[in-house]
């Protein structure tokens, strides 16, 4: 994800040469790296309870220096299936 190398709406995909960026969970803004892990208004308990002392997800943020913290964001990362294909989501 931090490469823009994912299944995230605004990431670049290899079978879609143009896909539309709108996050399709909120539909109101592009799913970015930093939308889907700092921003989406529907996982801001697993933020709270994850990742409430990263800040910025930047090339210079100290989460990629702090263990703990690139461990917290996997931990994020995998409750909330950021990033996993749709077709992997659960029904609604």
């Amino acid at each position: 994800m931090r490469a823009a190398k994912s299944y995230l709406a605004a990431h670049n995909s290899w079978f879609d040469e143009n896909p539309d960026p709108t996050c399709h969970r909120c539909g109101m803004e592009p799913e970015t790296f930093t939308q889907a892990v700092l921003t989406f208004p529907a996982r801001n308990r697993a933020r709270d309870l994850l990742v409430k002392d990263v800040s910025s997800l930047g090339p210079d943020a100290n989460l990629w220096t702090e263990p703990l913290l690139v461990r917290a964001l996997g931990e994020y990362i995998t409750h909330t299936r950021t990033g996993f294909p749709p077709d992997m989501l659960p029904a609604r």
